[in-house]
């Protein structure tokens, strides 16, 4: 049997602020839950007022969550970067009943995206509230499993990642290889 968990019983919040304004990486994410350069000119804020996002540590933006048909969410992974103070952060609160990984598995589907949507408020942005967020209920199966979703998942990525790149090379390949054709 699979076991259902709300949000809200798998996260913990967290608002660890730049207090000492050493970290100067500002980001935000984008519709496709990715972490991204922040696009505002950060010359006269105070990144001290700035969250600190570190290693497997999550991102939520609930705004425009209807207009963009988007749960903004992001998993991040790397060094310590900050952003938005209107951003919320949290952490799996216990990785031996969910992996982080799986957990933003569960929010890459359109059917979540238009479920987050479908939950949204009725404000002319459709923003979607923490709270409804936190009771949004996730699948969790064995720990095991959910491995093998992340590492199919991972398998993917870098094939998708792989045929990228090939395709950005093909035209050149294929140039050279008529210009050789042609001597």
């Amino acid at each position: 049997m699979i076991d259902k968990r709300s949000v809200s019983d798998l996260i913990k919040y967290v608002d660890e602020r730049n207090s000492d304004g050493k970290i100067t990486d500002f980001y935000g994410i984008n519709i496709q839950k990715e972490f991204m350069p922040t696009l505002a000119s950060t010359d006269s804020i105070d990144p001290k007022k700035y969250k600190i996002v570190r290693n497997n540590r999550f991102v939520f933006s609930g705004m425009q969550t209807g207009r963009d048909k988007c749960i903004r969410i992001g998993l991040y992974k790397g060094n310590a970067i900050v952003v938005s103070p209107a951003y919320q952060t949290f952490e799996i609160k216990n990785e031996n009943e969910v992996l982080p990984e799986y957990f933003f598995m569960q929010f890459l589907s359109d059917e979540m995206d238009r479920y987050g949507w479908f939950i949204s408020d009725s404000s002319i942005r459709a923003n979607l509230d923490i709270d409804r967020f936190g009771e949004i209920s996730i699948e969790l199966p064995d720990l095991t499993i959910q491995q093998k979703y992340v590492d199919i998942y991972m398998a993917i990525r870098r094939v998708q990642k792989i045929n990228s790149k090939i395709k950005q090379i093909c035209p050149v390949l294929v140039r050279s290889a008529i210009k050789e054709a042609e001597k």
